[in-house]
């Protein structure tokens, strides 16, 4: 079977299909509800766990985040046409106390283990690489599963202490 021809089939026998979509300043809500999902964010227990994203703050953060435009900063839901819906969020910023940019990705609990982060990581990696960047990194508590995923999508682990695996990826 062709993909071009049969994308609708090809899409449902692989969900794991996101594309990475900018959010308006009206759908910050999908972020509010992921970020205050505790089995979502158990991933970040080490830093309090899940993250009051109050609408007070949408503004503010969106306009840093997405509407300047900024090179340093790229922030996407991840969509699933499969579902029809948002599945979670990756992004990646430059931090200057470090001299790198740090990637993320969280997917909402219910939509993990489909594939859906390895798809994301693919893409977000992509567009950094598209916008300039060399390198992302990212800091991972050492009994994350998640490492896994970062390695399996040719991250290298760069360091590591009792408090985070560090992870590199080369774009170029």
């Amino acid at each position: 079977m062709e993909r071009e021809e049969h994308a609708g089939s090809w899409e449902s026998r692989n969900p794991a299909v996101v594309e990475l979509v900018i959010p308006t300043l009206a759908e910050m809500a999908f972020r509010k509800a992921l970020l205050a999902d505790e089995k979502t964010m158990s991933y970040n227990r080490a830093w309090g766990g899940t993250i009051d994203f109050s609408q007070d703050r949408w503004a503010l953060w969106y306009q840093k985040w997405i509407a300047d435009e900024n090179p340093h900063y790229c922030y996407r839901y991840l969509y699933s046409r499969v579902l029809d819906a948002y599945v979670g969020e990756a992004a990646y910023h430059y931090e200057a106390e470090t001299d790198r940019y740090l990637c993320d990705v969280i997917v909402h609990a219910q939509y993990r283990g489909r594939g859906f982060g390895a798809a994301a990581l693919t893409r977000l990696c992509e567009a950094a690489k598209e916008n300039g960047v060399e390198e992302l990194y990212d800091d991972i508590l050492p009994d994350n599963p998640s490492i896994r995923l970062f390695l399996k999508q040719g991250f290298e682990e760069v360091g590591r202490s009792e408090t985070a695996c560090i992870v590199r990826k080369k774009l170029r």
